[in-house]
Formats: structure tokens, C-alpha cells, sequence
């Protein structure tokens, strides 16, 4: 375990001394894993087909804020679907502008979510994104997650209509297309309910004062959220994406503890109760100290040339060396 607390030290120092370069770096490769997933799913545009453009998205990605990255990926996927359909290509990016600014009026900065969840969900990893909101955000971050639950359900509809959308002799309507996919679907709202239920547990746990309060709403939020949408696929026979579903909430299960492990660190065990006053008020506060791995001291001892006991131990050493060499029997053959 020891081992474990240093290692986690030392990331921290690591990412603190350099924390500039590590964001930049991270969010260019968290968006270029959106851009490779995004063409795998919506690969229609010839002119985004040559792997240096991806690169170079990413790269700019990693110096821009977290609404710019937001447009500069929903830019990417809006020139992907004008190839498909110029409709669903503008409703796409009225859906994503529309988030952007209801994020805005109520204060929510976690525009990833827009983005995350959709690219989350077509790797069945739609629940990534709200964990982390809800462990580091604030309550208005529920208005992200819920508008990135809708953008990936209706992205999900576009992909499962792309062949339609294509030919023109069907001539579905983006209309339809709400309708059936998103509006009439029980499971839209099932998904919807799981991700804000689960944003809200985590979050509401989190921030009440209790003992191992991120690692209960961790494991409290990815329950419930487990719950909810494995009883909407069993009332509604989807049985075959259980799996799935299992496979997602253990990983994110396994981000959140991971997450809250290397941040937020209390030493329960030695907590400690202070209690004083002013002219005015009673105060009552737990003190709960941070786990920490206490350094070896190594005491070093500079021998200089002044040092009587130095001068000593010489002359002692030197005297003993003599009376050996005079105490030696030559052989001569």
C-alpha cells in the first residue's frame, strides 16, 4: 500500500511541476480518440479521410478552451454529415449550439459532456463523462449531461438511418427521424433518467460531510445508474446489450475510484473533532488530515580535515598498518 502512495506522489508532483504540458497533452489525445471514433461512425466525407487532419484537429485542440474544443469537434462532425444529409448536418450542430448555450445560463463549464458522452456511447462508455462531472463539478453540470444524453440518442438515430438518409428515394424527414428514434422511444428516457439519476447521487453524496464520502457516491451513482437502465432493457426485452451494459459500469466504476483515489485523499481514521469560540460564535470543526507517506531522513556526516576525531582514527590506522608490516615473514627462494 505504501508503495502505491508513493507512486501517487510522485504523479502528483509530476503533474503539478508540469501541468501546463500534461493538459495539452491530454486533451489533444482525448481528441483524437474522439476523431477516430467519430469517422469509424460517421465516415462520409471524403476530404476528412486523410490521417494528418486528424492529427492536426487534435493538436489545435490542445491549445484551445473547453468550448472551443466542444466547436471544434462538433465542426468536425458537421462536415462528416454534410455528406450524408444537409439537414441532419445542421440540426446536429443547431443541437450542439443550443447545448452550448443553455450551459452557459445555468453556469455549466463542463462542455465535454456534449462531445464525451455521444463518443462515450458508441463505445459503450456513455457514463465516463458524467462520473467525472458530478465528482468535480457543480449542480449546474446536470444540464450538460442531460443535453449530451439527447445529442448521442439522436446521433444514435442518424446512424441507424444513415442507408435511408443516403437514398433518395425514401425521403425520410430529420422529423421522422426525432420522432422515432428519440421522441416515441421509451429507452431514450430511460437513458436520460439513468445519467442525470446517477450525476445526482454522485454529486449530492460528494459534497455532504460524511466518512469516505467520494468513494460511497462513486459506487452509489454507478448502482443506480446500473439499475435503471438494466431494468429499462429488461422490461423492454434488450437483453442482448446487458453485457455491455455491465462491461461499461465496471470501467467506470473503476474511473471513479481511480479518480477519487488520486485526488482526494483523507485519512478518516485519525479525524479529529476541534471545538472554540469567539465573541460571537460556537465553532465546531472536523479536522480530517491527508493521507501521506512520510520521507526517510537520511543523515549524512561530512568528515573535514579539522575533525580531532578524524586526525585520530588516521594515526591509529597508520600505527596499525606499521606494526603489521613489521610483524611479516619474508620467504626469499
Amino acid at each position: 500500500m505504501t508503495y502505491f502512495m508513493q507512486l501517487r506522489d510522485l504523479v502528483r508532483n509530476f503533474i503539478s511541476k508540469n501541468e501546463v504540458a500534461v493538459l495539452r497533452v491530454f486533451k489533444a489525445v482525448m481528441a483524437f480518440v474522439c476523431i477516430c471514433v467519430i469517422r469509424s461512425n460517421f465516415d462520409y466525407a471524403e476530404v476528412l479521410r486523410h490521417s494528418w487532419i486528424g492529427f492536426a484537429i487534435a493538436v489545435l485542440c490542445a491549445f484551445v478552451s473547453a468550448s472551443a474544443y466542444t466547436l471544434i469537434l462538433a465542426a468536425y462532425l458537421f462536415i462528416e454529415l454534410l455528406s450524408l444529409n444537409v439537414m441532419v448536418a445542421f440540426v446536429t450542430i443547431g443541437l450542439i449550439l443550443l447545448s452550448i448555450l443553455l450551459s452557459a445560463i445555468y453556469r455549466g463549464t463542463h462542455y465535454h459532456n456534449l462531445m464525451g458522452t455521444p463518443v462515450g456511447y458508441f463505445i459503450h462508455l456513455p457514463y465516463v463523462t458524467p462520473m467525472i462531472s458530478a465528482l468535480y463539478g457543480r449542480s449546474g453540470e446536470a444540464v450538460t449531461v442531460l443535453c449530451g444524453g439527447i445529442i448521442t440518442y439522436f446521433l444514435k438515430g442518424v446512424k441507424e438511418h444513415a442507408t435511408q438518409f443516403m437514398d433518395s428515394s425514401e425521403g425520410i424527414q430529420v422529423s421522422e427521424l426525432l420522432m422515432d428514434g428519440m421522441v416515441s422511444n421509451v429507452m431514450f428516457y430511460v437513458f436520460l433518467l439513468a445519467l442525470v439519476v446517477m450525476f445526482l447521487v454522485v454529486y449530492v453524496i460528494r459534497c455532504n460531510h460524511i466518512s469516505y464520502g467520494w468513494t460511497v457516491a462513486v459506487v452509489s451513482g454507478t448502482i443506480s445508474e446500473f439499475i435503471i437502465l438494466l431494468s429499462g432493457y429488461l422490461i423492454l426485452n434488450r437483453t442482448s446489450q446487458i453485457p455491455w451494459l455491465i462491461g461499461g459500469n465496471l470501467i467506470t466504476l473503476l474511473v471513479g475510484l481511480f479518480t477519487s483515489y488520486f485526488i482526494f485523499d483523507l485519512d478518516y481514521h485519525r479525524a479529529e473533532k476541534v471545538q472554540f469560540e469567539d465573541d460571537e460564535y460556537y465553532y465546531y470543526v472536523t479536522a480530517i488530515p491527508k493521507v501521506r507517506v512520510e520521507k526517510e531522513e537520511k543523515e549524512v556526516k561530512k568528515i573535514t580535515e579539522g575533525d580531532p576525531s578524524t586526525r585520530r582514527s588516521r594515526m591509529n590506522y597508520t600505527r596499525d598498518s606499521r606494526v603489521k608490516k613489521r610483524g611479516r615473514k619474508v620467504t626469499r627462494v
